[in-house]
């Protein structure tokens, strides 16, 4: 079977901490009319995880106890240098299953051409180029530029007005009351008529809504349509070769496969390892000092982006840090769960993550800002996780 493949997409997942923040977002559209979204809280979680790593590099730090001293999360709790429990053991509390003869659902690691060009299209919208269409009506699907004023009963009400502004919408993502959106399609840039949509009852937005009537004027600007550049070989060499060390279309295509691969046999392998390892407990201890690294992470990211402190940033959306604590409880259970199985198996199978092991797997790359940042042992311990995943990967049947 095929070795699964050390690649910087899979380091890069491995690397950035998940945190949970539900009932914690805002709402990035313009204006009372848009809708409460159900998915706020995972965009949230979305935007954090994204910036997390030039949130690291912002920081300074002189050394995991001075992280700890400074208000800096401790990546590393719970865990030595060398990325073992401490105080733990492992194998007393964790049943394996016989892993060397492991059984994975052959779709779970299958990656499609479809998956391919999607990663790759992520990259080329940063290359994109933006037109200003006015002369076409708006088709479903469309980022249009709006202007609109509300009302009710013929009165204007707070909140309802882009006020010349102009707010950007995607018909069919972004979310609007009743059917707004909807209603822009056939209209072309330049006119200006009515929208008629029934706030919902109850509207948490804002309560003296609920249930009522209102007509938007509405006016479209203009219609934003995205050109991606073509992936050919004058386009690697010129702005993705010293990023991906690549120099062709073909290799970068190649490239992204091969992260994909490795990504969802990591996936795989792991999905099969917590389904089927039977933990007797889950020391509350471990937990504990889990919860407490996303809540240091988030006082530090708050602070750090918003000049605010966490308490104070929580109570805005009417919760405290209880609330927070509970919100990651889960999370954090997972994470002390497989880092018991990963010690569990390391220790079946003598497996030492040490400095060799550490240069071997980062191959050119130079992990000491890694190892600066998050600690020696939370640095050891993704890297165990990928070790184990790519020794069972190796064995495994697919069906």
């Amino acid at each position: 079977m095929k070795k699964m493949r050390k690649c910087s997409g899979l380091l890069a997942a491995l690397l950035t901490l998940s945190l949970a923040m539900s009932g914690c977002s805002t709402d990035g559209n313009s204006g009372t009319i848009a809708a409460e979204s159900e998915t706020e809280a995972e965009i949230a979680t979305v935007a954090v995880e994204d910036e997390s790593t030039e949130a690291a590099e912002d920081e300074s730090t002189e050394s995991d106890t001075d992280s700890a001293s400074s208000g800096m999360p401790d990546y590393s709790a719970g865990l030595d240098d060398d990325g073992i429990l401490t105080d733990i053991d492992a194998a007393s509390l964790v049943t394996l299953p016989d892993y060397k003869n492991a059984v994975l659902s052959k779709s779970d690691v299958e990656v499609t051409d479809d998956d391919v060009q999607a990663e790759i299209d992520e990259i080329l919208e940063s290359y994109a180029e933006t037109t200003e269409v006015t002369d076409r009506a708006v088709v479903d699907g469309d980022t249009v530029n709006i202007d609109y004023v509300g009302s009710i009963d013929g009165e204007e009400f707070d909140g309802g007005s882009t006020e010349g502004a102009g707010t950007d919408v995607t018909i069919g993502e972004t979310s609007y009351i009743d059917d707004f959106l909807e209603q822009l399609i056939g209209h072309t840039p330049g006119e200006t008529f009515d929208v008629e949509v029934t706030f919902p009852d109850p509207y948490e937005n804002n309560t003296d809504l609920s249930g009522k009537d209102a007509v938007f004027e509405t006016t479209i600007n203009y219609i934003t349509e995205t050109t991606l550049p073509e992936l050919t070989d004058e386009f690697v060499a010129e702005n993705l070769a010293e990023t991906y060390s690549c120099s062709t279309a073909e290799e970068l295509t190649a490239l992204f496969r091969e992260d994909l691969e490795a990504n969802a046999q990591y996936s795989a392998v792991w999905e099969y390892l917590m389904e089927n390892c039977a933990i007797s407990e889950v020391p509350d201890s471990l937990v504990e000092e889990l919860i407490q690294v996303n809540v240091d992470y988030y006082a530090l990211y708050i602070s750090t982006y918003y000049s605010i402190e966490l308490e104070d940033y929580l109570s805005y959306y009417g919760q405290t840090e209880d609330d927070l604590r509970e919100d990651l409880r889960e999370s954090a259970e997972q994470t002390a769960e497989r880092y018991l199985i990963a010690q569990s198996v390391a220790e079946a199978e003598e497996l030492v993550i040490d400095d060799d092991a550490l240069t071997e797997y980062f191959g050119d790359t130079d992990y000491t800002d890694y190892v600066d940042y998050y600690g020696a042992g939370y640095v050891k311990m993704q890297v165990r996780l990928s070790r184990i995943a790519s020794l069972i990967y190796e064995t495994a049947t697919l069906e």
